[in-house]
């Protein structure tokens, strides 16, 4: 492995931000709520099965995901940092398997608008093993669309919505 890829591997600093804006059909302490229910997460999360609570906001969880011909199925721990709730809430994915580690961070700032309320959102994914060789550059191009990663979140969204 060169110098180089290694390097990109293991950066700390997010190569590659996604970020959007969304409206959910609840108070900003609903969301908050929801995102700490393992039975909600499992609905309104695309592809998540079989999530366990293993502590306050931390999980663990089967993800099945597919971005273009880049699809696996992951052994998943989601935290949830409340330090900020519900006004903002941190999220870190860890997803494992054969092919390598998949990681998200991501943010949600959550503004109550009354009748409900707007999230805007960030997301920094690192891929490293075998799953980065193909990933990385199919994630690359898609930072560069506008929207990118916002039919996943309008998916997630329209269902968070639907639980409230």
């Amino acid at each position: 492995m060169s110098t180089a890829s290694n390097a990109a591997q293991t950066s700390a600093a997010p190569a590659n931000m996604f970020g959007g804006s969304n409206v959910v059909a609840a108070s900003a302490e609903r969301v908050w709520m929801m995102l700490q229910d393992p039975v909600v997460l499992g609905r309104v999360i695309p592809g998540l099965s079989e999530i366990v609570m293993t502590g306050p906001g931390r999980f663990i969880a089967r993800l099945a995901v597919g971005v273009g011909p880049v699809r696996g199925k992951f052994k998943v721990t989601l935290q949830f940092d409340e330090s900020r709730a519900p006004e903002v809430v941190g999220v870190n994915v860890e997803g494992r398997n054969m092919s390598g580690l998949a990681v998200l961070d991501a943010e949600l700032h959550v503004t109550d608008l009354g009748e409900g309320s707007r999230v805007d959102w960030t997301a920094a994914p690192r891929l490293s093993g075998l799953i980065a060789t193909l990933g990385n550059k199919l994630i690359d191009t898609k930072a560069r669309e506008s929207g990118a990663g916002q039919r996943y979140a309008d998916q997630f969204f329209s269902r968070l919505s639907q639980e409230a």
